[in-house]
């Protein structure tokens, strides 16, 4: 246990050492999300009332795309430099592999929801500083990384992998879209007569299956 978790460690730290190195896909993330908000803003006029019953959707949609580019890069870098049946062969267990990609991914989608929240704020006139807001934010995050490392890892030796990670992943994000919209709209207040706990319930068994799911498949995904 105590191999796996240094495996976890250093494959988490060596992911975020590349990226703070390059900023490729942060800097991709931010400005594609960035360029999102300015364009729902312009070609939506809305009122307060309005703004409040979409900024869920609006906020979540940006992230979900902007993540996407992030899920793109998490196993190039092996695949494209030919380390990956190193980096195969140097842990304990091919799990740790998954975990720390899940990691990375949901950081950086954390990260990405830090910056979002404060630019949509301005851009909207609609302050979305809320710690239950960020914490569904996160929740959805977390699913949306166990599910996308997973078909991450399945399309990163395809020649149409840009194309097929959205094409498989958005299906199975419907339960964490329903549910991460449907909490936010509860909190704040643009969605009446709704138990957010169900919801939540929703999302967090989603989170856990998912991700136990995708730890048992995924030596199989990378062998095969």
């Amino acid at each position: 246990m105590r191999a796996w978790l240094h495996s976890v460690r250093v494959l988490v730290w060596k992911d975020l050492l590349q990226e703070w190195r390059s900023r490729d896909i942060l800097t991709s993330m931010l400005a594609f999300a960035v360029l999102s908000l300015f364009i729902f803003n312009y070609a939506l006029e809305l009122s307060p009332l309005n703004r409040a019953e979409i900024a869920p959707g609006i906020v979540w949609v940006v992230m979900v795309f902007a993540g996407t580019l992030g899920l793109n890069r998490s196993f190039t870098a092996e695949q494209d430099q030919g380390c990956f049946e190193g980096l195969i062969m140097a842990v304990p267990d091919l799990s740790a592999i998954y975990f720390a990609k899940l990691l990375t991914n949901l950081l950086m989608m954390v990260f990405l929801a830090v910056l979002v929240i404060p630019i949509y704020s301005v851009l909207y006139n609609q302050s979305l500083f809320n710690w239950a807001f960020f914490g569904v934010l996160a929740l959805g995050a977390w699913g949306y990384s166990a599910a996308g490392t997973l078909i991450a890892s399945m399309t990163v030796q395809t020649r149409m992998r840009d194309l097929l990670l959205p094409v498989l992943l958005f299906p199975l994000l419907l339960p964490v879209n329903m549910a991460v919209v449907k909490s936010c709209g509860v909190l704040l207040g643009s969605v009446a007569g709704q138990d957010i706990n169900s919801w939540l319930n929703l999302l967090l068994v989603y989170d856990v299956i998912v991700t136990m799911l995708s730890i048992m498949v995924f030596e199989y995904v990378i062998k095969e």
